[in-house]
Order: C-alpha cells, then sequence, then structure tokens
C-alpha cells in the first residue's frame, strides 16, 4: 500500500482530504499529516512516504520550501501542491522542483484523488525504468505519458525534439464539460475528428490528450503569417463549442485557449492559461474563454477581495437590507465574469460566515439550529460546480436565515425574557453575575442584556434591585428581624450600602419606613 502525508494550516483542509476519499480503494493510507511546513519536513522524513500533499503558504516554512528541504534530504516523495493562490511566479517554482500537480483550491476531490493515482504512477515509472509494466510497452502509451508530463505536470522528459524544431509557435485549448458522458459523445458524434480536420486545413498540426475528463489539445504551427494563429484557434472554439450547430450536438463544450509560445518545453505554460480559462467558462457558462487575459483576471480578482474583505469587515451588526445590498453586489460582480472562480467562493464564504456570525451575536441562536452544520454549507459553498449554483446556495443561506428570524425571532425574545425575570425573582437574593445568566440560558451576555433591557425598559440589576427593595419592605412591615438581617436577606452584605440604596429607591431610610409603617397600621387599628 502506497503512503500518504498531507500538510496544509488549516485543519478542516487535512479533515476533509484525509476523511472524504476513499483512500483504501486506490491502495492509499494517511501515513500523517501536519499544520506548518517544519513539522511536515520532520513526520515526513520520518514517515517516508510515497506522495506528499502539500500546501503553500503553512507557518514555519512554506510549501515549496518544504519541497526543496525534502529534496535536499534526499527524499523520493512525489510532490504535489494544493493552494489557494493561483500566481504564475509559484506555478513556476513548484515546476522547477518537479511537482506533479499544481492545483488551485477549492480542488475537487476526485481531482485530488486522480492526482495522487498519478503521482503513484509516475513512481513506479521511475522505480522501474525499463518499462516493464504492460502499458508502457506500447510505444504509444508511452508518447501519452511523455506528453502528459511535459504539457501537464510541466515535467523535461526525454524526447526525440527534432521533429518539433520545426515549428515556431505552440498553443495549448483545454475543452471541458458538464454534460454527462460528454466525452464518450465527443467522440461517438464526429465532434473530435471535425475540430481536428478544422485545424488541419488551417495548417495546424495537434497532438490530442485524454486527461482528467479533459480534451487538451497541444496545437503546433509554422505559419507564414504567425499572428493568425490566435484568431484560428478562436474561430474553431466557437465554430465547435455549443453556439447551436449541429457539429456540436448540444454537449456545451467550454473552451479555454492558452496564449502562445515559442517552443515545446514551454508548452505547459500555455496549458496552465489554458486550463484556467476553460474551468473559468465552465463555471460561468461560457462557451470560449481566452487564457490571455487570465493573469489580468487574477490580479482583478485579488484586487476585488481585499476591497470585498473591507466590505465585510465594516459591517459590525445584522439589518437584512444592508445584507441584501451586499449580496447584489456580489453577484452584479459574478455577472461580470471577470472574477476568478475561486475568488467568488472566497467572497461568497466570508458573507455566509459574516451574516451567520452576526444572526448568532445579535438574536442569541445557535445558528446550527437555522441552517444545520456550518462547515457542511462552506463545503458546499467550495464545491459548487458553477456560477447558479454558488449563487442559490447563498441566496438560500439568506433566505432561510430571515424566514427563522422572521417566524421566531419575537416569540423566542418573549420566551427568553419571561424566564429570565422567572429566574430572577426566585433568586435576586444571591450574587447575580450577567455572564452566568447568559450561560444558564445558553446566550451571550451583550445579547442577554440587550434583549431584556429593550423588552422591559430596565436593566437586569435595576429589577434586581426592584425586588430586593419589594422584599426588604415586606419584611420591615411584617418582620420583627434586624435591618442587619434584612439586608443580608435580600442580598446585600454591606448594611449600610443597602441602606442607601433602600433610601434613594423609597425616598425614606429603612429604619423610618418602619416607624411609619407601623404607625399607619396603629390609626388604622383606633378607627
Amino acid at each position: 500500500m502506497y503512503k500518504l502525508f498531507i500538510a496544509d494550516d488549516e485543519q478542516l483542509v487535512v479533515e476533509t482530504l484525509s476523511t472524504m476519499i476513499d483512500w483504501n480503494a486506490s491502495g492509499v493510507r494517511i501515513a500523517g499529516t501536519a499544520n506548518n511546513g517544519k513539522q511536515a519536513l520532520e513526520r515526513i522524513l520520518e514517515s517516508d512516504p510515497d506522495v506528499v500533499l502539500t500546501d503553500i503558504r503553512m507557518p514555519g516554512m512554506s510549501g515549496l520550501e518544504l519541497i526543496r528541504g525534502l529534496k535536499e534530504k534526499g527524499c523520493k516523495a512525489e510532490c504535489i501542491i494544493v493552494s489557494g493562490y493561483s500566481e504564475f511566479e509559484y506555478a513556476k517554482e513548484a515546476i522547477e522542483l518537479e511537482a506533479v500537480d499544481y492545483l488551485i483550491k477549492p480542488a475537487e476531490l476526485e481531482e485530488v484523488s486522480r492526482t495522487v493515482t498519478r503521482a503513484i504512477e509516475r513512481l513506479e515509472r521511475k522505480r522501474d525504468p525499463a518499462g516493464n509494466r504492460p502499458e508502457l510497452r506500447i510505444a504509444k502509451a508511452l508518447d501519452r505519458a511523455v506528453f502528459t508530463d511535459l504539457i501537464v505536470h510541466a515535467k523535461h522528459p526525454s524526447f526525440d525534439r527534432a521533429p518539433y524544431e520545426r515549428y515556431g509557435q505552440f498553443a495549448a485549448i483545454v475543452i471541458g464539460s458538464p454534460a454527462a458522458l460528454w466525452l464518450e459523445r465527443m467522440k461517438s458524434s464526429g465532434v473530435t475528428d471535425a475540430l481536428l480536420g478544422f485545424l488541419a486545413n488551417q495548417g495546424i498540426e495537434v497532438e490530442l490528450l485524454y486527461e482528467q475528463q479533459k480534451v487538451i489539445l497541444l496545437c503546433m504551427a509554422a505559419l507564414e503569417e504567425p499572428g493568425s494563429l490566435p484568431e484560428i484557434l478562436l474561430a474553431a472554439a466557437a465554430a465547435f463549442s455549443d453556439d447551436g450547430s449541429p457539429a456540436s450536438d448540444n454537449l456545451a463544450l467550454s473552451f479555454g485557449i492558452g496564449p502562445i509560445v515559442s517552443g515545446i518545453m514551454d508548452a505547459h505554460l500555455s496549458f496552465l492559461a489554458a486550463d484556467q480559462a476553460c474551468q473559468m467558462g465552465l463555471f460561468f457558462g461560457v462557451p470560449v474563454t481566452d487564457g490571455n487575459a487570465w493573469p489580468e483576471v487574477v490580479r482583478a480578482s485579488e484586487r476585488w477581495l481585499s476591497d470585498w474583505s473591507e466590505q465585510i469587515e465594516s459591517f459590525t451588526r445584522y439589518e437584512q437590507k444592508p445584507f441584501e445590498e451586499l449580496l447584489e453586489r456580489w453577484t452584479e460582480w459574478g455577472r461580470g465574469r471577470w472574477v476568478a472562480p475561486v475568488s467568488l467562493k472566497k467572497t461568497g464564504i466570508q458573507w455566509v460566515n459574516r451574516l451567520l456570525d452576526l444572526v448568532e451575536r445579535d438574536f442569541g441562536i445557535k445558528i446550527g439550529s437555522v441552517i444545520g452544520d456550518r462547515s457542511l454549507l462552506i463545503e458546499g459553498l467550495l464545491e459548487a460546480p458553477d456560477w447558479a449554483s454558488l449563487q442559490k446556495q447563498c441566496l438560500d443561506c439568506a433566505q432561510g436565515v430571515q424566514f427563522f428570524l422572521n417566524v421566531t425571532k419575537t416569540s423566542l425574545k418573549e420566551k427568553v425574557v419571561q424566564e429570565i425575570k422567572t429566574y430572577l425573582e426566585s433568586h435576586y437574593h444571591e450574587n447575580i453575575q450577567l455572564d452566568q445568566l447568559a450561560e444558564r440560558f445558553d446566550l451571550n451576555a451583550s445579547y442577554v442584556s440587550n434583549l431584556y433591557s429593550k423588552s422591559t425598559g430596565q436593566t437586569i440589576l435595576e429589577y434586581v434591585t426592584l425586588l430586593r427593595i419589594q422584599q426588604a419592605k415586606r419584611m420591615l412591615r411584617e418582620s420583627s428581624f434586624k435591618i442587619s438581617k434584612i439586608s443580608q436577606n435580600v442580598g446585600y452584605d454591606n448594611q449600610r450600602y443597602f441602606c442607601q440604596v433602600f433610601k434613594k429607591h423609597v425616598g425614606v431610610s429603612p429604619g423610618q419606613y418602619r416607624e411609619d409603617h407601623m404607625i399607619r397600621v396603629e390609626e388604622s387599628c383606633s378607627s
């Protein structure tokens, strides 16, 4: 069985990757986990895993530093990066460190599993350089492995480069689709052959790969007019995407077009951009997306994410209208389709978390009773396959919260206030602390204080004082207890302070009140 090590500073990510994938089915077991780079380095060297799955930004040591450190220590494990950062500089350094793949969060669990499988396959190829495995005895399979390593995984395998030197331009096209069995339908309907024929008629040679439920075309050209290649690729994508033409077979194909590079060894750079463009097209339902714009999309997304975070943090209290306006602004940005899907998901999660936190605080409820397990809601947002699904989940959350509050908040408040009053009437003589009172009702202290004040027009302390004074007046009238004893009985250890409070509220001292009351009783009896 192969051993897998997972390193990520977010424990939720570690737990999800460890438990939500059936590793046993792939012949893999978890050898260990870590939440920071230094810890990961030590544990990996101890456990000697076959594959390491690591985030980039971790405390103590980054994922890239971790991989570099493992190589220096002679570790032979294949490394995979799963990161929330899609900058090309990170990807470039990962390539230089020979990482198997660079996955962008939120990565689909199926994609992570497939990437680990590819890492194991590559490990086996290294261990068996003679190619004794059956699938490597076929030259075509070997060619596919070479091109997959070169284009998808950005490796530098050994192969004859001479046939490719006559081409001055290389570009990748990545095709995906949300349709069921789309790859089989694309092949059987003749769309693939028609697309390849279209490109061949334009003087473009194509290497075709099927990888990760995607079609990857490596387009190679030696055109007299170099500037015409991008136009040809865009025309091909437009012709064979789901534009209603018979050739598309209603497959809803999404084409990502990568930028032009000048050498076969740089083809992976075109693929990276094309793959991101394809993912963006699938998310927004766009047939053709130009990968040349991807770096600017990333920069715009980061600026937007920073601005959004400031807006979210500026909200200190939940009110329906402002949050609806904020959600509408988020929706407008998404409609513009100039935001990376991962950024939209992050901002949606920020909005949901802020909404739920403020509702919990302002209304004193446990949010799980409204929406269920919050972690499942967040996981659903991360795995949203498209923009419509992401929108719906956020809107459903907002509507669910609002419905709950509209239906229950009034009766809930009344019930809580009445329970607090009942408790105080039985315990007014005790040293009542606000935080203890809030804990008794499973609420937070500020909510209890604000709720009681708004509902009754007086503070909890004022009501406790009123109860104590009423009881003290009764005891002064109906008992012969000393004033010091009455003071203790109603909750005041300091008699002098009790007398001050009593006089402030009654207008006379306890002794004077007792004397005046006794005189009134005698007068009523004599009459």
